[in-house]
């Protein structure tokens, strides 16, 4: 009979594990993202527009880091002053908070956004054309993004 009862135990879990694996968990969250493809003029001069596209796209990227960094900084120097004026013993100290900082670029997020945007505005411009599509990137065996 000992047998019986550990097959009945090995049953349960089997069938315990199954109702978790076989959809009784919950199901990822899908989200969707936009990719873009890109056909570029065929003319010399749209090319040659192309390169200022992709000049101005990475000053947009490296004034957006600065920018991060000069948050960072400022945010640091407010803290400093509040601690200095702790250990100071003064009773009057303002403890200034500072304002969140945008993250640097990166492959996404609002700076990439907002540079990649204007990047393929300037890209349009030039003659060539961007076409976007909204692909599943988590969560994708039940919803599509179309």
């Amino acid at each position: 009979m000992k047998t019986g009862k550990q097959g009945l135990v090995g049953l349960a879990v089997c069938i315990l594990a199954a109702a978790v694996l076989g959809g009784c968990a919950k199901p990822m969250p899908t989200t969707c993202k936009t990719e873009y493809e890109f056909h570029p003029p065929t003319s010399y001069e749209g090319k040659m527009c192309l390169m200022k596209c992709e000049k101005d796209r990475k000053q947009c990227r490296d004034d957006k880091e600065l920018q991060y960094k000069n948050c960072e900084h400022h945010g640091r120097m407010v803290r400093l002053e509040f601690e200095r004026c702790i250990a100071s013993g003064a009773t009057n100290c303002y403890s200034a908070v500072a304002p969140p900082c945008e993250r640097p670029c990166d492959s996404s997020g609002p700076c990439s956004d907002s540079c990649n945007m204007e990047y393929r505005h300037c890209y349009e411009s030039c003659g060539g054309s961007v076409t976007s599509k909204e692909v599943c990137s988590n969560g994708c065996d039940s919803w599509s993004c179309d």
